[in-house]
């Protein structure tokens, strides 16, 4: 096999030599670039500070120069270039030089006259060992280019990317898990993840998934839920979790990678509502209709029967069940008025208007009332027009429902705060209580059709909100912390 030659031990090497005596300095030249090294050559101190400016790997440095000394030049060359190499060459040796020549960072002390080749060996071994100091320096900074690519690009995606140790502390967690968990990641470190962020019923299924990856298997995948610590609350955040480990020299390893299902739930939970709402809305509109006729029909009969009854006679034991039939017949004509208007909405009449004119009708509507119950309503509006597209009586029917729920939950003496802010380019309406809240089942069923917990409820209002809210391209969510708060969140346009 042929063989290639191989490069000059100095090709590509940047000499300077020091040294006051021309004809030293020329021999040396010859020598150095007889191997292809780069050799500049400068008479005194001056020009040898001058010289390493523009740049060198290695300088030959008379230690007795005609404006200094070459012990006092090398500080000056290491801080022009830390790297580089210094070798020193005197005729006039001494311990003392010596010593200082090593202090000070000297590459090697080399005595007049000196053997060529033996020059040559020290001037090739200093620039190697310059060579392989900046092929270390410049592999660090790759590696560091490197690690602060990866490191971005970890912290840019939305993946949660969480690092535990043997016992389930935290070793490292990028910027997705400080926003699931509301801790920044620094202050994440150390804490036991499972006990301090898993949701208590889920803990020991989680324990049971890290325990099965430290003994071998891989790959494991799980659905669980994290808790936050937000502003307005404790929020539980659905993480689709994968787990593999990995044995480390600090101890085994397990990795965490976490997808963020709260959104998509959210998703689902709606388009089933949403489907509900579609097959109850189909059935009702002709149900109702059939039902309203006899019912407007049998009411008619009732109030002439009890005008008739009144004057035949004051009994009380015929009066009070005609009394109960007329109160449950209106509460089903209710029922099937509500009906009506949940299948077949009217038209929105949307148009560019002043939210807060709407929303703050109804709160001087329903203060009187509230103030019966002994609670008081508090409104809170920004000073300046808050204009979105809204047809302002379906956003009145909103707003009134959700201030009616909040004052019927509230008990005397409280309040209720009816809160208008800008959203980004749109609005938001938020209707807060303190009263006892809402659980966590009920939380996910209040907009269904038919669900209630009130005795006399039709189970339809909050989902003509619903309905109402959606219609105007908007959102509607349910949050309880410290009573209940309705958060009602608009476009700047209708959809």
């Amino acid at each position: 096999m042929a063989e290639f030659p191989s490069a000059p031990p100095l090709a590509g090497a940047r000499f300077i030599i020091i040294d006051d005596q021309r004809d030293l300095a020329e021999n040396l030249r010859e020598i150095l670039e007889h191997d292809h090294a780069t050799v500049a050559w400068a008479p005194s101190l001056a020009d040898g500070v001058a010289a390493a400016q523009r740049g060198f790997d290695v300088a030959l440095v008379d230690i007795r120069l005609p404006d200094g000394t070459g012990i006092s030049l090398l500080p000056r060359l290491k801080a022009i270039d830390p790297l580089a190499a210094v070798v020193l060459i005197t005729g006039h040796a001494s311990i003392d030089d010596a010593i200082v020549a090593v202090r000070s960072g000297a590459y090697a002390y080399v005595l007049k006259p000196f053997d060529t080749p033996d020059l040559l060996t020290t001037a090739e071994r200093a620039y190697e060992q310059v060579r392989l100091a900046r092929r270390a320096v410049s592999l660090q900074a790759a590696l560091e280019r490197s690690e602060a690519a990866l490191r971005t690009m970890v912290d840019a995606v939305e993946a949660l990317l969480l690092v535990l140790d043997e016992g389930g502390h935290v070793v490292q967690a990028n910027p997705a898990v400080t926003h699931a968990t509301g801790v920044e990641a620094h202050t994440l470190v150390g804490m036991p993840f499972i006990e301090r962020f898993v949701v208590a019923g889920e803990q020991e299924h989680m324990r049971r998934a890290v325990e099965s990856v430290r003994h071998g298997t891989s790959g494991v995948s799980f659905e669980g839920r994290l808790q936050r610590n937000s502003p307005t609350g404790i929020e539980e955040r659905i993480i689709r979790w994968r787990l593999s480990g990995l044995p480390t020299e600090h101890g085994y390893r397990v990795y965490a990678s976490g997808l963020d299902m709260t959104e998509t739930r959210a998703l689902e939970q709606r388009t089933r509502l949403a489907e509900k709402l579609a097959a109850v809305g189909s059935v009702s509109a002709g149900l109702a209709h059939e039902i309203r006729n006899p019912l407007n029909a049998a009411s008619l009969q009732l109030q002439l029967l009890q005008r008739r009854i009144e004057k035949l006679s004051d009994d009380e034991r015929i009066r009070s069940p005609l009394a109960l039939v007329s109160a449950e017949l209106a509460r089903l004509s209710r029922l099937v008025t509500d009906f009506l208007l949940f299948a077949r909405p009217a038209a929105l009449l949307a148009a560019d208007r002043d939210l807060r004119v709407a929303v703050d009708q109804v709160v001087e509507l329903e203060r009187p009332l509230a103030l019966q119950r002994g609670v008081e309503l508090i409104a809170n509006s920004p000073d300046t027009p808050v204009v979105v597209q809204h047809d302002p009586e379906r956003i009145k029917q909103i707003v009134l429902n959700l201030v009616r729920n909040a004052v019927e939950a509230s008990a005397s003496g409280g309040h209720v705060d009816v809160t208008i802010e800008r959203d980004g380019a749109g609005a938001r309406i938020t209707i807060r209580d303190h009263g006892s809240g809402i659980g966590p089942a009920h939380a996910q069923r209040i907009f269904e059709p038919f669900f209630t917990t009130k005795e006399s409820g039709t189970g339809l209002g909050l989902a003509i909100v619903h309905s109402l809210v959606q219609r105007h391209g908007g959102t509607i969510e349910v949050r309880s912390s410290d009573g209940t708060e309705m958060v009602v969140t608009l476009p700047r346009h209708v959809p």
